[in-house]
């Protein structure tokens, strides 16, 4: 039975490169007694029962500081008789809502707090949780050592909970990626030695992965993850909970950073930093806005955002002239608009679906994409005024794949725009691109299992892994038949129709990662995993092309997703 069909115990979701066996780095696995206590179901419900407790405190004092606009004294409110707290009737629906939560909150984590207690007091739990504690020390330290094989200390830093920076995360050479910052800030090409010494390092990257254990593998498309006689599967867990945690943070800094993507960004750098211009096409909700906005951030500087839409002008881009009143007067200023104000300030600007932009706009674009800081720019607007460009700006652009039943009001770029941009165009591509059909697709998975995690990545009851996978394999099944994908396993999900015509089985609707992410954040919100089957039902009822929905419908119901 394929893939397609099936559901493994342990999928694929890590970060594309082997890693060696943990015992070679951390005296060994751990001990039979370790993993049964590990495994021990009174271990099991207490360290549940801890868990929740933290959960609850953590979202109670989060609700707690919105609403009372102060921290929450834990100590003075734990205890059942702790005065209650006098504050005025509530006058709307939202403050009622918000009293009644954290009243729900305190009466949990007085339950949950008593239960704890109760289960210390137990001599054989209390024993049974220190040598839980003594296992779980000696998985984390091997499942670091793991980490840190493939992501260097960033990875150690995720998991002992220090915040690395998201853009920092994305590299993966160290200092030498200073030496191509720098050059490209200089708009300088690298020296001799420069280069040399970054080929080492590539090189030496290179060798060392080549010369790890082919044991375990994260995030290479495999059905699956195999540990070698003597791993425990905790250290595999810890692993993934890392990995979990890290996308978390990426995403919530706007972009999971997968293998693909930290490829875009370590190419793309040089090039922003340098000031000219990019250009990332793909098909919808690949994360091109968001690619954009990360590249932007490369500098820390908030950035122009223009989004391309039919009945936009070259005047609302680059500015125009306003009546404002002065004293009496009313008089006519010039107004710079948003290419204007990144130029001045010296910021990167976001051109979003340029290929939805009007030509007269994408005529004047031609210019602008050969200036860099320094030039000079005369602004026609405003005869006479003439701009010198800062440092730190570059226009970064994002296009729709053109496609005339598929995007409408999309044009396609001229030969002459898209020269413009030169080595600098960057084709984004969905998660799992060019993966086997039949392997579990990982980066889908961890976007998937990123959206649901608590902060620590650990997975909510009844949206695990396991649950999480038949989802992110519709979704990855869906973005391979929406780009055509030739596959003789995707086969079923296009008509004779579409075969004839050479066309994808999808004409319109896909679950792109962006789809993917608003499912799961609405599942949440209604409740968890019980909500997953109706939010799935009500995803393809609101699908308006009618063989689309058949073909969703097709794909989700053969994973087990609806009704």
């Amino acid at each position: 039975m394929t893939a397609l069909g099936t559901v493994t115990a342990h999928p694929v979701i890590g970060a594309g490169a082997q890693v060696p066996i943990a015992s070679q780095h951390v005296g060994g696995a751990t001990s039979p007694y370790e993993a049964a206590t590990l495994e021990s179901p009174l271990v099991a419900n207490a360290l549940d029962v801890r868990s929740a407790l933290r959960e609850t405190i953590r979202v109670l004092r989060a609700d707690w500081r919105r609403h009372y606009g102060e921290e929450m004294n834990l100590a003075a409110t734990l205890p059942e008789q702790a005065p209650t707290r006098a504050e005025a009737a509530p006058r709307t629906q939202a403050e009622r809502d918000a009293q009644a939560s954290i009243a729900h909150g305190i009466a949990c984590m007085r339950e949950l707090s008593e239960q704890w207690e109760r289960l210390l007091s137990d001599p054989e739990v209390a024993e049974l949780l220190a040598s839980a504690s003594t296992a779980r020390a000696r998985v984390l330290r091997q499942a670091i050592a793991l980490v840190r094989a493939v992501d260097g200390a960033e990875g150690e830093a995720s998991m002992r909970g220090r915040s690395a920076s998201p853009h920092a995360q994305a590299t993966r050479l160290g200092p030498v990626d200073a030496l191509v910052r720098h050059a490209a800030r200089r708009s300088r090409p690298l020296t001799r030695e420069e280069q040399a010494t970054i080929a080492a390092a590539a090189n030496h990257v290179t060798q060392a992965r080549g010369s790890q254990s082919p044991a375990v593998r994260l995030g290479e498309g495999r059905p699956g993850m195999q540990l070698e006689a003597g791993e425990d599967h905790a250290v595999l867990d810890a692993v993934l909970q890392i990995r979990i945690r890290q996308a978390r943070r990426e995403l919530d800094a706007g972009l999971v950073l997968n293998e693909k993507m930290r490829e875009l960004v370590a190419a793309a750098t040089p090039a922003v930093l340098a000031g000219a211009p990019i250009l990332l096409i793909g098909e919808t909700g690949g994360a091109k806005t968001a690619l954009a906005e990360y590249l932007a951030g490369l500098e820390g500087e908030a950035h122009e955002f223009v989004s391309g839409y039919g009945d936009i002008t070259g005047a609302q881009i680059v500015g125009t002239h306003e009546l404002r009143a002065v004293g009496d007067a009313t008089v006519t200023e010039f107004a710079p608009g948003p290419l204007l104000r990144a130029m001045q300030r010296g910021v990167p600007i976001i051109l979003d679906e340029i290929n939805a932009m009007p030509p007269e706009f994408l005529k004047r674009l031609n210019r602008v994409l050969q200036l860099r800081p320094g030039s000079r720019f005369a602004v026609q607007e405003q005869p006479g005024l003439t701009i010198e460009i800062a440092s730190g700006f570059v226009v970064l652009a994002t296009a729709n794949e053109y496609s005339p039943h598929r995007y409408r009001g999309i044009e396609p770029l001229s030969t002459e725009l898209v020269n413009r941009f030169g080595s600098a165009t960057f084709r984004v591509h969905y998660p799992d691109a060019g993966a086997n059909i039949e392997d579990v697709p990982a980066e889908n998975l961890l976007l998937a299992a990123a959206v649901v995690a608590g902060p620590d990545g650990s997975m909510p009851p009844g949206l695990g892994l396991a649950e999480l996978t038949p989802l992110a394999r519709a979704a990855f099944i869906s973005q391979q038949v929406f780009v055509g994908n030739p596959d003789e396993a995707l086969d079923r999900y296009r008509g004779t129709e579409h075969e004839f015509d050479e066309q994808p089985g999808l004409a319109e609707t896909v679950i792109a990662p962006r789809t993917l992410a608003a499912v799961l954040e609405g599942v949440m919100l209604q409740g968890g995993a019980s909500a997953l089957t109706g939010a799935m039902e009500r995803f393809v009822d609101g699908v308006m092309h009618t063989e689309d929905r058949a073909v969703l419908r097709l794909i989700l119901a053969g994973q087990g997703l609806l009704r």
